[in-house]
């Protein structure tokens, strides 16, 4: 494992230090992983959750279809962070373009926050709260540990 000493004071640094030690932590690839590394791994997680999202409204949409208008919205602001905003951040990171790397992330969140603002709007209550908040936070981690590569 990669001294764990640097992933907590790097964690230290992201808005979420709890949160980002998780991430690390269950992933093996961590064992040798630098800055760059541990980024790199918060982008898998923040796709994972994603998918993850993705498949909790196609759920949704079969148990509740009265919100499908709704989770159509979720279904097309999640697949911009499965498809385009992790793939481009990982594309940055591995180039050395760290400002879009966290440009991307700083998407994802918001997109997030678009999937769960999109219910109220249509004067519904979310049943995905919890994973937007989730998604949110993970992806306002990686960008912090992005930003720690500017």
């Amino acid at each position: 494992m990669t001294d764990r000493q640097f992933i907590e004071n790097t964690c230290k640094g992201t808005p979420s230090p709890d949160l980002c030690l998780e991430i690390p932590l269950a992933n093996r690839e961590s064992e040798n992983a630098n800055l760059t590394g541990l980024a790199l791994i918060g982008l898998d997680a923040v796709q994972d959750r994603g998918f993850e999202i993705l498949r909790q409204v196609v759920d949704l949409k079969n148990s509740q279809p009265e919100l499908t208008p709704t989770l159509d919205i979720c279904t097309e602001v999640y697949n911009v962070v499965v498809d385009s905003d992790v793939q481009s951040s990982r594309e940055a990171l591995r180039g050395g373009l760290c400002k879009f790397a966290e440009d991307g992330m700083a998407d994802s969140a918001v997109e997030a926050q678009a999937c769960e603002r999109s219910f109220g709007e249509h004067g519904q209550s979310s049943p995905i709260t919890d994973s937007n908040n989730i998604i949110n936070d993970v992806a306002n981690v990686v960008r912090a540990i992005i930003r720690m590569l500017l």
